[in-house]
């Protein structure tokens, strides 16, 4: 049984990531089972790791076969697929990431993110945000602890849950002398198959454009939008491949307060539409607009997760800018301890702490959620509800 985007394979997998002739799913004379890659563009993975070119491997009901944004698994004879629609959890347990000399510049991090979020990450400077960002995305793992990716670990199967991943970085790495299209059209050469007609391409490149409002500035070169304009050209430019979750490194850096507002509600946008988008970011003007929000402290533990709307009332300040300060003038106060101490840990993020690091083996078949399933609503776990403190937190003391 041949695996691919084109009409004549027999399973028929319509995503620009899988090649028109992608894998081979066949018996073996012995009675086994064996899938073989077809020298794709992107790969076949067999539990997060990819096959070499033509490559085959045998596989049993417990592999997972990884082809673009869909899954299979071996049931009977056959292969039953699970589809990435980009509703999928995403949690943190445990990072901490130490450099030369035994110094830790992020400590014992964990955090859950239901699918559909949109999640702000502040901090002062000197608190780990990049540090975190590198390590949630798997560009630089942590020393210790697991990023899960609904349920699955992306260190051990990064190579094929990269593909699932957009990171638009701080800088926009944008050719500004072209068209906003021919920028796509070059991204989209790059990243699909060679075997992608022209067609699907443009067909994909129109979409994109669409949902972020960019098809009236489509013929415009890049040097002549305004930041904003430019910010959303580059997260068109990860939205091309369809991921499941996105990462954004401070994406309204040198904004005006209303271009600010315009990419976050892009950014509100894009995570109602089932995607998990998750912005590391200086401005604090509008939080509100985010499902949670996770405060780093000075040295890169963190002081809070939760709701925005409680975050003010758990410091026990009025201000973000009284909050900042205080980290200024408290650097040595425990923080984390603070936070680990407090109803809102409990309610929003103990039970993610209390879960042990997961391994590379995917659930059993009964926990998997096919196609079909894929549309109903999933309890995102404890750290979804609860209700804020009867009382706001004191302020550090000074003594």
């Amino acid at each position: 049984m041949r695996i691919g985007r084109a009409l004549e394979n027999e399973l028929v997998v319509s995503d620009l990531q899988v090649s028109r002739n992608h894998a081979e799913f066949h018996a073996t004379p012995d009675g086994r089972f064996e899938i073989r890659d077809l020298g794709s563009h992107n790969g076949t993975y067999v539990n997060g790791l990819p096959l070499q070119k033509s490559g085959s491997a045998l596989i049993g009901p417990n592999d997972i076969v990884g082809v673009g944004h869909s899954t299979f698994r071996l049931v009977g004879d056959r292969l039953e697929e699970f589809v990435d629609t980009g509703q999928v959890s995403f949690s943190a347990r445990h990072l901490t990431v130490t450099v030369d000399g035994g110094k830790q510049i992020l400590k014992d991090v964990s955090f859950g993110v239901p699918e559909k979020s949109l999640v702000a990450v502040i901090g002062p400077s000197g608190s780990g945000k990049s540090t975190l960002l590198k390590a949630l995305t798997g560009y630089r793992p942590a020393n210790e602890g697991d990023v899960l990716y609904d349920n699955r670990n992306l260190y051990k199967q990064f190579a094929e849950l990269r593909q699932r991943i957009g990171l638009v970085p701080q800088d926009d790495i944008l050719h500004k002398e072209l068209t906003v299209t021919k920028a796509l059209k070059y991204a989209a050469r790059l990243r699909f198959p060679a075997d992608t007609t022209e067609a699907e391409r443009q067909a994909r490149i129109t979409e994109v454009l669409a949902e972020l409002k960019l098809d009236i500035h489509k013929d415009k070169k890049i040097t002549s939008l305004s930041g904003g304009q430019r910010k959303r050209v580059s997260v068109a430019l990860e939205l091309l491949t369809k991921p499941s979750l996105i990462f954004l490194d401070e994406p309204t850096s040198g904004l005006d307060p209303g271009m600010d507002r315009d990419v976050m509600q892009l950014l509100r946008g894009l995570a109602d539409d089932g995607r998990t988008v998750l912005v590391v970011t200086h401005s604090v003007a509008e939080l509100a607009i985010c499902d949670k929000l996770l405060v780093m402290a000075p040295g890169g533990a963190v002081a809070y997760f939760g709701p925005p709307e409680e975050a003010l009332n758990f410091f026990g300040y009025g201000s973000w800018a009284d909050v900042f300060s205080a980290f200024e003038n408290y650097r040595d106060y425990d923080w984390a301890g603070r936070w680990r101490g407090s109803q809102h840990y409990q309610l929003y993020a103990a039970d993610i702490d209390a879960v042990a690091a997961q391994s590379v083996h995917m659930p059993p078949p009964q926990q998997m959620r096919p196609r079909s399933r894929r549309a109903g609503v999933r309890s995102c776990g404890p750290w979804c509800a609860g209700t804020p403190p009867s009382s706001p937190p004191t302020r550090p003391s000074s003594a």
